[in-house]
């Protein structure tokens, strides 16, 4: 059996102990199933792919950061069972890639903090990642580790995501992205800016090209300002200041 089979497998077998939900609406369905056709319908989906931030070759994003979505979004990081929202998210997910005709030597998750590993027992992007590491036989790596005390981004402004960023991740001494086309994944992005400092780390560390793949986007374009590199040194004093400060 190969990695797809045994997953399916394992999943079927622990509806036996504990009924498959909707992620989206809580619902029970049946056991092969990710999510129910209502939410399905009502996912407020992306039908144009948005233009990436500075440093991504294409960002893939599935839906809007909104209704269900941010429900959904909100039960895989705080809710009781992620595995539910993981298994969907990594479904889409796949699917959109594989119609979007991407194609990648490795996934990244982007890493949680070890802080708040410890709080939930697991790390977000990471289980996203795996799930369609399964599905699109590609193999996860771990290329970016996170400083214990990382500041969360969504407690910052957009000014500070980019500095916080660059100032709370690095490159992992495991890391093996030399000549590698790289697909950065994460659950949401708001401004950009994680992902964009991420993939500047990558391209420095001799990636070839860094693309993103998130489940949900905030509405709203990308700014330029999103970008590390166009941050003047007088933004970047104000910016590392704040941050000290917190």
């Amino acid at each position: 059996m190969n990695r797809l089979a045994i997953y399916e497998f394992l999943r079927r077998a622990a509806s036996v102990i504990a009924p498959n939900f909707c992620p989206f609406c809580g619902r029970v369905i049946a056991p092969e199933e990710y999510y129910c056709e209502e939410c399905f319908k009502l996912l407020p989906k992306i039908r144009e792919q948005p233009f990436p931030p500075e440093n991504l070759r294409r960002l893939y994003a599935y839906c809007w950061y909104t209704g269900i979505a941010r429900d959904a979004v909100h039960m895989l990081k705080f809710g009781k069972c992620y595995i539910y929202p993981a298994d969907a998210f990594g479904l889409l997910m796949s699917e959109m890639l594989t119609a979007e005709n991407a194609c990648a030597d490795a996934l990244v998750p982007v890493p949680s903090s070890v802080k708040s590993i410890d709080i939930r027992g697991f790390a977000p992007a990471a289980v996203i990642a795996e799930r369609i590491s399964i599905r699109m036989n590609i193999p996860v790596e771990n290329a970016i580790d996170a400083d214990f005390d990382k500041i969360e981004q969504k407690t910052l402004t957009r000014k500070s995501r980019a500095i916080n960023a660059r100032r709370c991740f690095h490159i992992s001494k495991y890391a093996d992205v030399a000549g590698k086309k790289l697909i950065l994944i994460d659950d949401v992005t708001t401004t950009g800016s994680t992902l964009s400092a991420l993939a500047e780390m990558l391209l420095n560390a001799g990636a070839s090209e860094v693309s993103a793949a998130v489940f949900a986007k905030v509405p709203g374009e990308f700014k330029k300002s999103s970008a590390p590199k166009l941050y003047r040194k007088t933004e970047r004093k104000k910016c590392l200041e704040f941050l000290r400060k917190m």
